[in-house]
This record gives C-alpha cells, structure tokens and sequence, in this order.
C-alpha cells in the first residue's frame, strides 16, 4: 500500500475531524479528566477545522491509495504542532516521521522556523521525543483539566 502526501482544503474539514476525533478517543481522552472531553473535541469538528484552513493554517495530510486518510499534522503560525494524528492501525509505517517533516520542512521554507513547539499527551511524550522535541517545563492543566507537557525543538 502506497502513502500519498499533500496540504488539505476546506473540502477535507470533515474526514480530518473524523481521524482526529477518533484518535483521541482511542489515545488521549482515557488519561484525561472528562471535563476536557468537550472541549477538546470540539476544536476537531469540521466547522472548526475548516475555519483554519481558511484562515491559513497549514494541514499536511498522509492518504492511502484506497482513498482513505490515515494521518495529519496541523501547524500554527509555521512554528506550533497543534494536532498530529495517525490513525492506530497505520502505526510503525513511518507515517508519523514523514508527516513530521514535510509539516517542519514546509514551515522552515514558508517562515524561516527554527523553533517549534507542541503540547503532548501523555501517550505521544515518546514520539516527539524520538523526534528531537524536548520538555520545556512541567507540565500544564488548562481550565477545562487537560494536562499536556509542553515541548519544543530548536533547529541547529
């Protein structure tokens, strides 16, 4: 099976939302209080994701040959990894790795980005790590109860 990469349009709102609310609720809601759920979730509908596409955010996306999406990496002012999904069966493939660069690659070509950051899980502290990422403090609880480990990676 062949992976294809490329940014998403509006037109790709609704099947991000479902990876992205899907991959949360199998990875990231079972370590978190329930009063985050909603809120969370609620930033991955397709209203949502549309609205920052349109407003230049940048969604790098992984498509199986079959039609199916399986990851995204979504970017923030080229420099913050705010949602970074691959769906659980498409584990191990590299997907994650390849996502990660195109979305890094692409911002240091747009913006000149030598530092990133990012708010993990729990669960995705390992991947960044294996990444280059680094904890930039303790970790963080927002109002809702979600508690991320804030990270970041300076480009040599």
């Amino acid at each position: 099976m062949r992976i294809h990469y490329r940014l998403a349009g509006p037109q790709d709102a609704i099947v991000i939302g479902v990876l992205a609310r899907r991959v949360t609720r199998r990875w990231i809601l079972p370590e978190q209080p329930a009063s985050a759920a909603p809120p969370l979730l609620l930033g991955m509908s397709a209203r949502v994701i549309r609205k920052k596409i349109l407003a230049g955010q940048r969604f790098h996306l992984a498509w199986c040959d079959d039609g199916r999406l399986v990851g995204v990496a979504a970017m923030r002012e080229d420099s913050h990894l705010f949602q970074f999904f691959v769906t659980t069966r498409m584990h191990g493939h590299g997907i994650a790795h390849r996502l990660w660069q195109r979305a890094m690659l692409d911002a240091v070509r747009r913006a000149g980005t030598c530092r990133f950051t990012l708010n993990a899980s729990a669960m995705a502290v390992p991947v960044y790590l294996h990444f280059g990422f680094v904890p930039s403090g303790p970790l963080k609880v927002s109002g809702t109860g979600l508690v991320v480990q804030p990270m970041h990676l300076d480009l040599p």
